[in-house]
């Protein structure tokens, strides 16, 4: 089911009928949103951000943006939130 894995076609197309916002709710089962679309990763994050998507920490946000592979318990546990903070990047 391509519902399963959004990408850049769910974003805009879909957004005024409530599915990017069924997503932010946790009411659609989304498995991977696809950033493909955006510029560049910076952008990504903001994307993910406002959608409400991204669970790292700040202090970890450069690392991981870098390519960091986390791969012990430990290093996950102190990187990621256990609820994404929503940041607004866009008026929407």
């Amino acid at each position: 089911d391509m519902d399963e894995f959004p990408g850049g076609w769910h974003y805009h197309s879909r957004k005024k009928r409530g599915f990017m916002k069924e997503i932010m709710k946790g009411d659609h089962p989304a498995k991977i949103f696809h950033m493909s679309w955006t510029n560049n990763k910076a952008n990504k994050v903001k994307f993910f951000q406002q959608m409400g998507q991204w669970y790292v920490r700040k202090e970890w946000e450069s690392i991981v943006q870098d390519n960091a592979t986390l791969s012990k318990p430990s290093l996950t546990e102190s990187c990621c939130l256990a609820d994404a903070e929503v940041i607004c990047h866009y008026r929407d």
